[in-house]
C-alpha cells in the first residue's frame, strides 16, 4: 500500500475506542466539569445557572474538559502527526524538554514531601517495580519480535530496544492524570533510569545481540532536570506558597500535562511519519500488543504480589510505559540502518494513547463505584426502618456504637 492510501487511512480512522475512554473520564472529571445544587438541577458549563462565575471558574472548567479527553487527544495529535507532519515537527528538542519541566513542576505542586518519605520506607514498592520493569517488558519484547518480525531484523531489534528501555516520564503524567501514586511512580522513573546504564546495554546485547553504549551521566542528568528538579521545585513552592499553588497553578496542571503530552506524540509521529507509514500494520500491532500486555501483567503480578489496587495501578503504567525517547537517541546513534529507530518512535504514541485509556478508564470506574457508594447509603438513611433495625441489632448484642 502506498503512502498516499496509508496517509488517508490514519486519517479516517475511527476514534470510537478512544472516545468511550474519553467519555468515561468526562463522567469521572463531574465534580469539576458539572455540579448539582441543592435542589438536585444540574449545572455545566455552557448552561447559565444563575451563579457568578468568575474567569478563573470557567477556565477551570474547561481545563477538567481538555483533561476529561486525554485519549482522544492524544490520537488526534497522532494523526495529525501522519497527515500533516510540517504543522508539528518544529516542537522538538529544548522545547520539548521545557514542556515537560513545567508538567512536572504543576505534578509537584500536588505533592508532599510526606509522601516521598512514605514511599522511600517502604522500598520492598521500589524493588518489585524495577523488577517488573527489566524483567516483563524486555522479555514479552523479545517474543514479541520473534514471533511477528522475524523477518525484518532492523525492526525486531528496535521493538527490543523499546522494552530494554527505562520507564519514561510521561508514566509520571499518567500515573498522576490516572489518581495513581506519583511519588512511587517518579522514584520508580528515577531508579530504572539510574540502572539503565547497566541494564539497557546488557539486555539489549543478550536479546538482540547487539553491543550499545548508554551515557550514564547524561541520562541521569536529563532526568533530573526534567523530572527530579521540576517535582521537587513544585514540593517547594507548595510548601512556601500553598494558597498561590493551590489557586492559581494546581486546577490547571492536568490540562498542561494533557496538551504537552499530546504535542509531544504529535511531534515524533510527524518527524517519523514516512519511516513509520514504510513499516506497515505488523509493526504498529507489535508494539500495541508489546505495551497492551506490559499494563496488564504489571497490574495482575503486583495485585498477586499483595500490593495495593493504587500501587498496582501505578506499576501496570511504570511497566507499560517506556522511554521511546531515549530508544530513538540510542537506535539512531549505534545501528546503521534508520528502520531500528522506528519501532521507538512508534511506542511513544502508542503507550500514551493505551496509558491515557487506560487512565480514563480507572477513573471512570472509581467515579461509579463512589457514586454507588453514595446512593446506597442515602437509600439506607431514607429507609424508615433504619432506626429500627439499629435498636434491634443493639438490644441482641449489646453493642451501642453503631
Amino acid at each position: 500500500m502506498n503512502s498516499r492510501a496509508w496517509r488517508t487511512r490514519a486519517s479516517a480512522m475511527p476514534a470510537s475506542a478512544f472516545a468511550f475512554a474519553a467519555s468515561a473520564a468526562a463522567r469521572g472529571a463531574v465534580g469539576v466539569a458539572r455540579s448539582t445544587h441543592e435542589d438536585g438541577q444540574e449545572t455545566s458549563f455552557f448552561v447559565n445557572d444563575g451563579e457568578s462565575l468568575t474567569i478563573r471558574d470557567r477556565a477551570i472548567r474547561a481545563c477538567a474538559l481538555v483533561t476529561a479527553y486525554f485519549p482522544l487527544l492524544v490520537f488526534a495529535g497522532a494523526v495529525l502527526g501522519m497527515t500533516s507532519p510540517s504543522t508539528v515537527s518544529w516542537f522538538k528538542g529544548d522545547a520539548v524538554t521545557y514542556a515537560l519541566a513545567s508538567t512536572m513542576l504543576g505534578m509537584g505542586i500536588t505533592l508532599e514531601k510526606a509522601d516521598f518519605v512514605k514511599i522511600l520506607a517502604a522500598p520492598w514498592k521500589i524493588g518489585m517495580g524495577v523488577a517488573l520493569q527489566y524483567t516483563v517488558m524486555p522479555t514479552l519484547a523479545f517474543l514479541i519480535a520473534r514471533t511477528f518480525l522475524g523477518d525484518a531484523a532492523s525492526l525486531a531489534a528496535g521493538l527490543i530496544l523499546v522494552g530494554c528501555c527505562p520507564g519514561g516520564t510521561a508514566s509520571n503524567v499518567v500515573t498522576y492524570l490516572a489518581g495513581a501514586s506519583v511519588p512511587l511512580s517518579v522514584v520508580l522513573t528515577t531508579v530504572s533510569t539510574l540502572m539503565a546504564t547497566v541494564m539497557t546495554p546488557t539486555l539489549t546485547k543478550q536479546l538482540a545481540g547487539t553491543v550499545i553504549g548508554v551515557d550514564g551521566v547524561g541520562l541521569f542528568l536529563s532526568t533530573c532536570k526534567v523530572v527530579l528538579l521540576p517535582i521537587i521545585a513544585g514540593v517547594a513552592l507548595k510548601h512556601f506558597a500553598r494558597d498561590f499553588s493551590e489557586t492559581y497553578v494546581e486546577p490547571f496542571a492536568p490540562a498542561v500535562a494533557v496538551i504537552t503530552v499530546a504535542a509531544i506524540c504529535s511531534s515524533i509521529i510527524g518527524r517519523t511519519s514516512t519511516q513509520i507509514l514504510a513499516a506497515g500494520p505488523t509493526l504498529l500491532g507489535s508494539v500495541a500488543l508489546l505495551h497492551t500486555l506490559g499494563f496488564a501483567l504489571g497490574f495482575f503480578l503486583s495485585r498477586a504480589a499483595g500490593f495495593s489496587t493504587k500501587t498496582s495501578r501505578t506499576m501496570s503504567i511504570e511497566v507499560g510505559m517506556q522511554n521511546s525517547a531515549l530508544g530513538v537517541v540510542l537506535a539512531s546513534a549505534h545501528f546503521a540502518d534508520p528502520l531500528v529507530a522506528v519501532p521507538c518512535a512508534i511506542s511513544a504514541t502508542v503507550h500514551s494513547v493505551l496509558g491515557s485509556s487506560l487512565a480514563a478508564a480507572w477513573k471512570y470506574r472509581d467515579a461509579n463505584k463512589a457514586q454507588w457508594k453514595a446512593d446506597e447509603i442515602a437509600k439506607r438513611y431514607a429507609d424508615p426502618n433504619y432506626s429500627a433495625y439499629n435498636d434491634a441489632f443493639r438490644n441482641a448484642t449489646g453493642l451501642s456504637n453503631i
